[in-house]
């Protein structure tokens, strides 16, 4: 059991994650400024780096926030593999919908961190659980005789990912709605699969992507 000591220092590093999340949603990155955050979150500038880091470590907490968010909303989910897709979609828009400022602020900065950093580790939205969960989706199809495996499974998973993320980075830029991000996302899963699905699976995928027109 934590004792006091590190349940003050959690509280005071959820309380400045608060205050920057909003701070992302009312102003974007530049908003972002340290000193302004450490004095609204009621700590010092050093305690501030102490109990999280800099401007990009800070980005980073609330990415992974988000991450853990939407795998907490997939945990205990028993989809069939067919069903996978729209789930795994549904529930990442879904999650945006409960607050689309701060998702569009923090993913528009962390695409600005991933630009400008030599830091690749595996926290950015380009590399987010979703990827994970693709991989989960090529295997369990192949593993039901719904793939060929005639494509690399590896190539499947950047297709779909792909695919989401130039969605996703529309929608960041205003350029679609979240719905058109869903519609998007959702059929650069199908017809990825469709690739190398055996022809029953791949009617059923085909029949998916005309119920979305």
């Amino acid at each position: 059991m934590p004792d006091t000591r590190t349940r003050n220092m959690e509280k005071r590093r959820e309380r400045i994650l608060e205050q920057a999340r909003k701070m992302l949603a009312e102003g974007g990155f530049e908003a972002l400024n340290l000193r302004d955050l450490a004095d609204v979150s009621g700590v010092t500038v050093p305690t501030l780096y102490n109990l999280i880091g800099n401007k990009a470590e800070i980005l980073r907490a609330l990415v992974l926030g988000g991450f853990a968010e939407y795998e907490a909303e997939m945990e205990g989910m028993t989809p069939t593999t067919e069903e996978l897709p729209a789930l795994m979609v549904s529930t990442f828009t879904t999650l945006l919908h409960r607050d689309e400022d701060y998702y569009r602020a923090t993913a528009l900065a962390n695409e600005r961190v991933e630009l400008e950093s030599d830091d690749h580790r595996n926290y950015g939205y380009k590399r987010g659980p979703l990827r994970r969960y693709a991989k989960n989706l090529c295997q369990a199809a192949l593993d039901e005789g719904l793939l060929r495996g005639e494509i690399d499974q590896e190539l499947l998973i950047e297709q779909m990912i792909g695919t989401h993320q130039v969605a996703f980075r529309d929608w960041a830029h205003r350029v679609i709605s979240l719905e058109e991000l869903k519609q998007l996302s959702l059929s650069g899963f199908y017809i990825t699969l469709a690739a190398d699905a055996v022809d029953t699976f791949r009617h059923q995928l085909v029949k998916k992507l005309a119920a979305m027109r």
